[in-house]
């Protein structure tokens, strides 16, 4: 009997420590770590929606966002949320209402309760210039509990581009120059360009 006291309190003591948000283990790879595995996205009713964007749909370089998670009519216990560029993280989170910065320099933010929750606003800092395309990989706990757990692990938002890049700048500027050269080129081997 003290064993199945002792093995109930350990497990006990696992699933509150998840009702207080991700570990930072579950940052490489934006999964719960619940075990289980995760539902198929496909029908996953989540969705993650960035306002503020530019008009052509992009970030501005260090400039604060706000994202919703939303499910519609379905709630969620848990998330964890991450800029990406690629599989490194990129841009920043601050604390909020229901959550808290994790992983690496605040590279995430997770839950800080397993209450119900839906359309729960997230501030992020979009990264310095020259870091491109965003994406952010995110992970929505439904249900963890002694029945299982249900959770949509990975689910990635659409893509986000940088505006005023000096990756574009750069590109631009080359692709100048290599004009200018061929022009120089023209003139000096006598080369009518028409």
């Amino acid at each position: 009997m003290i064993a199945i006291t002792a093995l109930f309190l350990v497990f006990l003591a696992y699933a509150q420590a998840r009702s207080g948000g991700a570990p930072s283990e579950a940052c490489a790879n934006i999964a719960p770590q619940h075990g289980g595995s995760s539902q198929p996205l496909v029908s996953s009713p989540y969705s993650l929606n960035v306002s503020q964007l530019t008009a052509a749909g992009g970030y501005t370089p260090g400039r604060n966002y706000t994202l919703v998670l939303t499910g519609g009519a379905s709630q969620y216990k848990g998330l964890l949320v991450q800029g990406r560029r690629g599989t490194n993280p990129v841009g920043s989170f601050a604390a909020g209402n229901l959550v808290k910065p994790v992983c690496s320099t605040n590279t995430a933010v997770t839950h800080t309760d397993n209450t119900l929750k839906n359309n729960i606003q997230l501030t992020w800092t979009a990264p310095a210039a020259g870091t491109g395309t965003v994406v952010f990989s995110y992970a929505v706990v439904v249900q963890n509990n002694a029945t299982g757990s249900i959770y949509y692990a990975t689910l990635p938002s659409p893509e986000i581009a940088e505006v005023g890049s000096n990756t574009s700048v750069a590109q631009s500027s080359m692709t100048s120059l290599m004009l200018l050269m061929l022009l120089g080129m023209f003139a000096v081997h006598g080369i009518a360009a028409y």
